[in-house]
């Protein structure tokens, strides 16, 4: 469950002020003012301690990330510095695949191909069955010129 605490801490100086002026010299809930005061300065110490803790964490984030900012680039050079040795290495090198890579020689073209779709004119369209048929495509979309009744 959440805890609104801009809210509690407003409450609680509008508590302590009242408290303060109309009745400092009784006590409620088993609490003096005194005793209220300090528990309000603990939660308020605590709240300052998250704020601290907030920043640093902030601050750690960017340096983990900056860290990890220069490692990227080191790896890329590595990599580039494997692939420019060609003498000894190069892209095509098992150095190369150990690195994560695929080498050029193993590189597929690239050239693919759309699948086609085809529809069985033998099934039955707004109906369902309870056994599922392999070879009886699913319709997509439907235009005027390709459904014939």
């Amino acid at each position: 469950m959440g805890n609104n605490h801009k809210q509690t801490k407003s409450k609680a100086n509008a508590i302590a002020t009242a408290w303060g002026t109309l009745a400092k010299d009784d006590s409620f809930g088993g609490y003096t003012l005194v005793q209220f005061q300090q528990l309000q300065a603990d939660a308020q110490g605590k709240s300052a301690n998250l704020t601290v803790l907030d920043a640093g964490y902030t601050d750690t984030l960017m340096q983990r990330d900056a860290a990890h900012n220069a490692l990227n680039e080191a790896m890329l050079n590595v990599v580039d510095g494997v692939k420019g040795d060609t003498a000894k290495y190069g892209a095509n090198s098992s150095l190369y695949k150990a690195m994560g890579y695929v080498p050029r020689d193993e590189r597929a073209s690239g050239l693919t191909r759309k699948t086609t779709v085809t529809v069985n004119s033998g099934s039955t369209i707004g109906t369902a069955t309870g056994t599922a048929n392999p070879t009886t495509a699913v319709p997509t979309a439907a235009t005027s010129d390709s459904v014939k009744t």
